[in-house]
């Protein structure tokens, strides 16, 4: 790259942290805002510049990524006090990483749309180890030539781009992927108090699992799922149903039981009840 293209971060937290990595080794210059001290330590450490506000941000980046944890945040970073829309630009993009209700970033597409200035919905997938290894899947709703402009930094973090669709649609797929992924999950929390009963020994259960129909995701990365996010992310998918009136039995058991799933993992973790090797 010749040129040191500014591009902007807002929010250093697990998943920011690896995107300024990986931007900065593509030889962006990164301008970041993250509230937090320690995480400000360590964005530096990877070569960002701070900056004291989002819209101080987007002053000077021509695409800007979002990425923190809730709605509310979001929200704040957008419309709030010294957010981006306070900014005096009148174009440039700004792409949402955070997984997000996706009727909400359509009422924010608007208001981004309304002052010139692109506007994606892209929430990422595969987890920290892929963020770390820069092989993230990025799930993209919005106007295909916003995505063209964000692309080249996008992909220096996602290995695979999709464009779903329009605003809403990149969200709509990542609720997906994630109940299917939490369903999995759930689904063998339970099932190893089966297989316990009857004496089979985990480990080698989950590789013939994983030989067979029951593979899954959850299955394979089953040392490294905590259920962090399964409360948040049933929240989402609970009210997406709501609002389409969708009698979804099933999800509204997995949402029910997303609230504990963390937990019994925590429980289970080490024990003769867990799929992965023992510590």
């Amino acid at each position: 790259m010749t040129d040191r293209k500014v591009i902007g971060l807002i929010g250093a937290g697990r998943m920011g942290l690896a995107q300024i990595k990986h931007l900065v080794a593509a030889g962006y210059d990164v301008r970041c805002c993250e509230q937090s001290d320690s995480q400000q330590i360590k964005a530096l450490a990877l070569g960002a510049i701070l900056m004291e506000s989002p819209r101080a941000v987007f002053d000077v980046a021509d695409v800007v990524y979002i990425a923190v944890g809730f709605d509310p945040e979001v929200e704040t970073i957008c419309r709030g006090k010294n957010g981006l829309l306070e900014s005096s630009r009148s174009d440039g993009v700004v792409v949402v990483n955070s997984t997000c209700d996706p009727d909400f970033m359509v009422s924010l597409e608007s208001d981004f749309v309304a002052r010139g200035i692109g506007f994606l919905d892209v929430p990422i997938a595969r987890g920290g180890w892929a963020a770390d290894n820069g092989t993230l899947l990025a799930m993209v709703g919005g106007d295909k030539q916003a995505l063209e402009i964000a692309r080249e930094s996008l992909q220096t973090f996602c290995s695979d781009i999709e464009h779903m669709g329009p605003v809403g649609t990149g969200q709509v797929t990542k609720a997906i992927n994630n109940l299917l992924l939490w369903l999995n999950g759930v689904g063998l929390l339970e099932s190893a108090s089966i297989a316990k009963q009857y004496g089979l020994e985990l480990k080698h259960l989950r590789s013939v699992l994983l030989l067979s129909s029951g593979r899954s995701a959850a299955l394979e990365d089953w040392p490294k799922m905590t259920f962090t996010w399964a409360a948040k992310d049933m929240e989402i998918v609970t009210d997406m149903m709501e609002r389409h009136d969708l009698d979804l039995t099933l999800l509204k058991e997995l949402a029910s039981r997303a609230q504990t799933a963390k937990s019994e993992r925590d429980e289970q973790r080490g024990s003769d009840r867990d799929w992965a090797d023992r510590d």
